[in-house]
Order: structure tokens, then C-alpha cells, then sequence
């Protein structure tokens, strides 16, 4: 039931990318990525600024699965908004402890 909800409310607001990753052989997919609360520069200790940009996947979206589903170097790739590595990942669970998605940032 929150898995349904979580997906539900990531469609609303979310947008069709290519998740690629790089290796031999190179492997790409498609996913929906949604904006999270955090789609912004901020700021961290000292006054450093972090960049980036913060979404929300969920694992249903994602339409070939990889093994791990998403980590760090991989790239999302956008129409708009261009090629961005991921350097963060940050699991997402449901009420009995399944990941149902991932917030990610990506520079």
C-alpha cells in the first residue's frame, strides 16, 4: 500500500531519463526521476555551498533492472537538463523494510 502511494506520487511530478551506467559492456535504461524537496544549492558546514540537484527514483520506474539497481558514477541523462553523475544515494524503505526507491543527487 505505500509502495502504491510512493509511486503514485512520484509520477505526478516526474520526468523519463536515461540511466546509464559505464563499463564494459556499457548498460542503459530508462527511469522517472522526480524533483525532491532538496532541488537546490545547499549549504553545509563553513558556509560551503553544495551543488547538485536531488530526485527521487522509484525502483518500479526503472524498466531493466541492474545489479546494484543505482550506484555512485552512474549517469542520468536528460533531454534538458544534460548528463549528470551520481555521487550520492540515499535508500528509500517501505513500512517493512523493502526499498522502494532511492533519493539521489547528481552533479
Amino acid at each position: 500500500m505505500v509502495r502504491e502511494a510512493f509511486n503514485t506520487l512520484t509520477k505526478i511530478h516526474s520526468r523519463s531519463v536515461t540511466l546509464k551506467r559505464l563499463g564494459s559492456p556499457d548498460l542503459s535504461t530508462t527511469c522517472r526521476i522526480t524533483p525532491s524537496n532538496y532541488f537546490r544549492n545547499l549549504e553545509g558546514p563553513s558556509h560551503t555551498t553544495i551543488k547538485g540537484r536531488e530526485f527521487v527514483i522509484s525502483i518500479d520506474s526503472i524498466a531493466v533492472p541492474f545489479t546494484p539497481v543505482i550506484k555512485r558514477g552512474d549517469k542520468l541523462i536528460d533531454t534538458q537538463l544534460g548528463s549528470m553523475a551520481i555521487d550520492e544515494i540515499i535508500e528509500m524503505y517501505d513500512f517493512g523494510g523493502a526499498i522502494m526507491g532511492y533519493r539521489v543527487r547528481a552533479e
